[in-house]
């Protein structure tokens, strides 16, 4: 059997316009065109009520994100998710000015929610989670230094698989 291949994590969105000014403005990713899905077959596929949703993809090197908005959207029963609910936790995204990374972020409607800071070897590694703005959480690493990220990724466990795939 062959490997499968990465393709895409979804987000469920209440305002597609909205979220995708966040992501492609605020974060850097590029949005494709949006496309509409509807009908009684959508809804068995998804599994959901709603009849109908708007979706757009975005990319970030090799990553797709896509943001889903379902027409009528579901609200969530607690925003943002609590990370140790089982599912979704956060998306994670390197960057090469932190500060100028929470300024965007907060400038296009998302909000800070914790920063660390703690140093590996030579330099520091600056870790903030974010929420965009319906309360999805998004990681935030800044490295100060390249053996600071190599020594990060040594102590997760992944710097033999080329973490982070696209350096900030």
């Amino acid at each position: 059997m062959a490997l499968p291949a990465y393709s895409h994590l979804a987000i469920s969105v209440t305002d597609l316009d909205r979220a995708t000014a966040f992501y492609a403005d605020g974060l850097g990713f590029t949005a494709g065109p949006t496309y509409t899905s509807k009908g009684r077959r959508v809804q068995a596929l998804m599994e959901c009520d709603a009849p109908e949703f708007t979706g757009v993809f975005l990319r970030l090197g090799g990553v797709l994100v896509e943001l889903l908005s379902y027409r009528p959207a579901l609200e969530a029963d607690r925003v943002p998710r609590r990370p140790d609910e089982v599912g979704y936790a956060h998306i994670s995204l390197a960057v090469e000015d932190l500060d100028a990374a929470i300024a965007d972020v907060e400038k296009h409607g998302g909000a800070l929610r914790t920063r660390m800071e703690i140093s590996f070897v030579d330099g520091l590694t600056k870790i903030v989670f974010v929420t965009d703005p319906d309360g999805n959480r998004i990681e935030l690493i800044e490295h100060t230094t390249p053996a600071e990220r190599g020594a990060h990724g040594e102590y997760l466990g992944v710097a033999a698989l080329g973490w982070p795939a696209v350096e900030a």
